[in-house]
C-alpha cells in the first residue's frame, strides 16, 4: 500500500507541474506527438506547393511578356518542359 500512496502523490506532483487533470498515458503521448508532427509535415508540403504555385504564375507572366523560355527557367526554377507547357 504504500507504494500505491506513493504513485498518487507522484500523479498529483505531475499534474500540478503540468497543469493538467490528468496525466497522459504513453499510447496517448505517441498520438499526439505524431499528429503535431503530421500537422508540420503538412505545413512544409503546403509552402512548397505554394512556392511552386508562384514560380509558376511567375513563369507565366515572364512567357507572356515575352522572354527566352531559357532564361525563365534559370529564374523560376522550373524546368524548359514545364514553361513550354504553360
Amino acid at each position: 500500500m504504500l507504494f500505491v500512496g506513493n504513485l498518487s502523490k507522484f500523479e498529483e506532483e505531475i499534474k500540478t507541474k503540468i497543469g493538467r487533470s490528468d496525466t497522459m498515458g504513453t499510447q496517448e503521448y505517441l498520438l499526439d506527438k505524431a499528429e503535431k508532427k503530421g500537422i508540420q509535415k503538412g505545413k512544409i508540403e503546403g509552402k512548397i506547393e505554394g512556392k511552386r504555385e508562384e514560380a509558376i504564375a511567375i513563369a507565366l507572366e515572364f512567357k507572356k511578356m515575352g522572354l527566352p523560355i531559357a532564361d525563365i527557367a534559370k529564374g523560376t526554377g522550373l524546368s524548359i518542359e514545364e514553361i513550354e507547357k504553360l
